[in-house]
């Protein structure tokens, strides 16, 4: 069984067994505020569900108050409140209280308001935005219900958690890391995704190639098409979109000068120099956000300006009858860019350079 010191060093890929269930750690995220730190970590369950280990600290009177919990999300609507005397409502997505209420009812059982606290925390959209959590206990302080109000610009958007404080030892951390995808990380449900698109697309291309779709167009139809689904299937943060949409710019503006007599290489490197300086440039227009995760630009940004400026070098400067190496060097050219561009953005996330 794990202690607080080792439980709290887990981080992305590690293996947890809580009451017989394997649960992998997707992502983990750090929230400070004044006299306030709390650590979230994501787990993605042997069945596809999700939950959050949380640890908070709060300083009082001197002291450090450390609460363990593992919380699920739950349906706002299942949490009544006493509206006025002897009158219970729903908490509704588009009419909560003005003010925590002092007591609420969630699947028959009691709860006590306990405190409320704001923290700047990255939204889906990748955002920082406040976010105010209103903490409900039950009386033996064992169940916890959350509220979580996050503060957007046209309104706010809340959310439910049902948890339960744990003692650390009920985490056994196993001694082998998951193979995890930075996708799962990131959007918690996107490696699912992919995988259906990819099987669209694949029952697609036998639909069309049957159809008389030559093979090569389809090989360079394809990826394309996945890439661009994965990009707004995840709903990526602004900055990721702004840094591929300058990738792309910069690859169709050398495209368009050069007439495609430019060097592959050539492209290449000018994609390289982005990746680099992108991250930098990116943590300063959108602050607070931080660097993690740049590495993604070459795969949103990079592959698909080098992938299509190879596909059109291919159909129009390749002699036909085209031959078989043609094709390959078409088509690993630009996943060999990629790859050399996803590794700088690696090396260089977080630096300030």
């Amino acid at each position: 069984m794990a202690d607080a010191d080792k439980l709290e060093a887990i981080d992305f890929g590690n293996v947890l067994s809580y009451l017989g269930v394997e649960w992998t750690v997707i992502e983990k995220n750090v929230r400070h505020n004044s006299g306030y730190i709390e650590i979230q970590w994501t787990l993605r369950g042997q069945y596809g569900d999700e939950a959050y280990l949380l640890k908070s600290e709060e300083k009082k009177e001197g002291n450090a108050e450390v609460t363990w919990e593992i919380t699920r999300p739950t349906n706002l609507d299942a949490i009544t409140y006493e509206r006025y005397p002897g009158q219970w409502d729903a908490f509704q997505e588009k009419d909560l209280p003005a003010s925590a209420p002092k007591t609420v009812k969630f699947v028959e059982v009691y709860f006590n308001f306990d405190e409320a606290t704001t923290v700047d925390a990255a939204d889906d959209d990748g955002n920082i935005v406040p976010k105010t959590t209103w903490d409900y206990y039950t009386s033996d302080r064992q169940r916890n219900l959350a509220v979580e109000i996050w503060k957007e610009e046209d309104r706010d958007y809340p959310e439910a958690y049902d948890g339960k404080v744990i003692d650390p030892s009920a985490f056994e951390i196993l001694e082998r890391k998951a193979s995890v995808s930075s996708f799962g990380a990131a959007s918690g449900g996107a490696l699912e995704t992919l995988k259906s698109g990819v099987g669209g697309f694949f029952m697609m291309g036998l639909v069309l190639v049957g159809n008389g779709l030559p093979m090569d167009v389809y090989c360079f139809f394809a990826p394309l098409a996945a890439v661009l689904f994965m990009l707004f299937a995840q709903r990526p943060p602004a900055r990721l979109w702004v840094s591929s949409v300058a990738v792309w710019a910069a690859v169709a503006a050398l495209a368009h000068f050069g007439r495609f007599a430019l060097s592959f290489w050539y492209i290449t490197a000018a994609c390289a120099v982005l990746s680099i300086v992108l991250p930098r440039f990116m943590a300063a227009v959108f602050p607070g956000t931080g660097s993690g995760g740049w590495h993604q630009t070459a795969i949103y940004g990079v592959f698909p300006g080098v992938w299509v400026y190879s596909c059109l070098q291919y159909f129009v400067f390749a002699p036909g009858p085209r031959a078989g190496y043609q094709l390959g060097a078409a088509l690993l050219l630009p996943l060999a860019a990629t790859c050399v561009c996803a590794l700088l953005g690696r090396i260089t996330e977080g630096s300030n350079g």
